[in-house]
């Protein structure tokens, strides 16, 4: 497995069994039936260990039985066909929000399409009809703060930590929301540059929205808020208030965070629980 990649999913005995077999006979998908056969185990069994495989995402379920392999050389990961892809782009690009985040390890949600951050007017190339790559158009896009960096064997741009703090807080639906964003933030709190986050979300165009959620998030998950971030983030007089969590989905009801004038309409205790998991 090729040193970038991340680290694959955990085995049991049994499921590491169920692999090596799939792998020394090249099998593209397998029925419940066949695995029993091959291995000499019951159905019952059979059918756990396969269940097993499929929920951490080295076999995808088909249909009721059968299940599509995906080979343990790619570390349970579909070939990165969409890295290659990226790598010969010559269009503005960078893999942005949750992708960006899995990729750089703030969270284990990984997106099933490569999110991509593009200029509005970008075209997806006529070659990626099948490619898992999803385009997302930003209309003030900018390469300030991305980077790049060798992915499953491919450079690539990517976001920043510091970029995706902010992009993350600014379109969090990109992120899975407040619980994803929150997710995102307590992980990369010790390791972000946050004079950096600070200096992108002022040139950001929703940028004074994105680090006054961001300050709203770090407290509300009771961690010092840093002190280039609190600096930044202060609400003015003139500003609209700030809801933390989507209202069409938590409402408008909640705790009012008057620095940062920023409504909590998220319940604290589930934010921090995400934050653990």
């Amino acid at each position: 497995m090729p040193a970038d990649l991340p680290p694959a999913r955990t085995l049991g005995p049994r499921e590491s069994e169920v692999l090596a077999w799939l792998e020394s006979e090249r099998r593209r998908s397998v029925t419940i039936d066949e695995a029993a056969g091959a291995l000499g185990w019951s159905n019952k069994r059979t059918r756990e260990v396969l269940a097993r495989l499929a929920r951490k995402g080295w076999l995808t379920r088909l249909a009721r039985g059968r299940y599509e392999t995906v080979f343990a050389e790619t570390g349970g990961w579909t070939l990165p066909n969409s890295w290659a892809a990226l790598s010969v782009w010559r269009q503005p690009y960078y893999v942005g929000f949750q992708s960006a985040a899995f990729e750089l390890g703030f969270t284990p949600d990984r997106p099933a399409d490569v999110q991509v951050c593009v200029p509005v007017g970008a075209k997806r190339p006529r070659a990626w009809e099948d490619m898992p790559i999803e385009l997302v158009y930003l209309r003030k896009f900018s390469l300030a703060g991305t980077e790049e960096k060798t992915l499953h064997g491919f450079p690539v741009t990517i976001a920043s930590t510091e970029k995706l703090l902010v992009d993350a807080a600014a379109l969090t639906s990109r992120v899975n929301g407040i619980f994803g964003l929150a997710r995102v933030v307590d992980r990369a709190l010790e390791v972000a540059d946050w004079t950096r986050v600070a200096e992108l979300g002022l040139t950001n165009t929703r940028g004074r929205a994105a680090l006054r959620r961001l300050a709203a998030t770090v407290e509300i998950i009771g961690r010092p808020v840093p002190r280039p971030l609190a600096a930044n983030a202060v609400a003015v007089p003139d500003e609209s208030p700030l809801y933390l969590g989507e209202r069409r989905v938590f409402g408008s009801r909640g705790r009012k965070l008057d620095r940062w004038k920023v409504v909590a309409n998220v319940d604290a205790e589930a934010l921090q629980e995400e934050v653990a998991r």
